[in-house]
């Protein structure tokens, strides 16, 4: 409640029409639109030469330009504020109050599909590995494969073949001693040859 008492103070002290940030980018682009040269184009039309090969109307009943930021902003433009000058108007009066309308004053459209997101996808990656189980327990696809098939099957498939071991139960497994091979000489020299 404090905050909106200092707030509307602080409006209270405001000059003029405007708030101070939308009348600073008034005053910025008065100065801009001072070197561009306006005319009457013919009803509420009027051409804004910009340079030798730019030029844009600007429209000030329907309160839009060729540049659309009049459209955008809501603010007019250099090219309209130079129309307001050659009229002889003030600038402030042709700042629209409400900037933009909310979604729910939006035009619905009947006809128009919903937008779908894109399809999901796998990402490329490396492939999963697949899991050694330990012997007698089933792994997933076979527990689902078994419940279609009889009792005998199922039987089957839990006395597999034991899998590889894995690296921590080849660690623990009991290390037997090296043996190693005997080495045969191809070469020895003689001991008692002094001839």
């Amino acid at each position: 409640m404090l905050l909106i008492v200092k707030k509307k103070e602080e409006v209270d002290k405001w000059k003029g029409m405007l708030c101070p940030k939308i009348k600073k980018k008034v005053d910025v682009h008065i100065k801009d639109s001072l070197r561009y040269v306006s005319s009457h184009a013919g009803g509420d039309k009027y051409q804004v030469e910009c340079g030798p090969s730019s030029q844009h109307v600007v429209d000030l009943v329907e309160n839009s330009c060729f540049c659309r930021n009049w459209d955008l902003t809501c603010i007019p433009c250099m090219h309209a504020l130079a129309v307001i000058h050659l009229k002889e108007e003030f600038p402030e009066t042709y700042v629209q109050t409400s900037l933009i309308t909310g979604p729910k004053q939006w035009a619905s459209l009947s006809n128009m599909l919903p937008i779908l997101p894109p399809p999901l996808r796998k990402p490329l990656d490396r492939p999963t590995k697949v899991k050694r189980h330990k012997v007698g327990v089933p792994t997933q696809q076979q527990a689902t494969r078994n419940q279609q098939e009889d009792t005998l099957t199922q039987q089957a498939a839990l006395t597999q073949l034991p899998t590889a071991l894995t690296h921590q139960q080849a660690a623990l497994r009991q290390k037997l001693p090296f043996k190693r091979k005997p080495t045969t000489a191809r070469w020895m020299p003689l001991l008692n040859s002094h001839t």
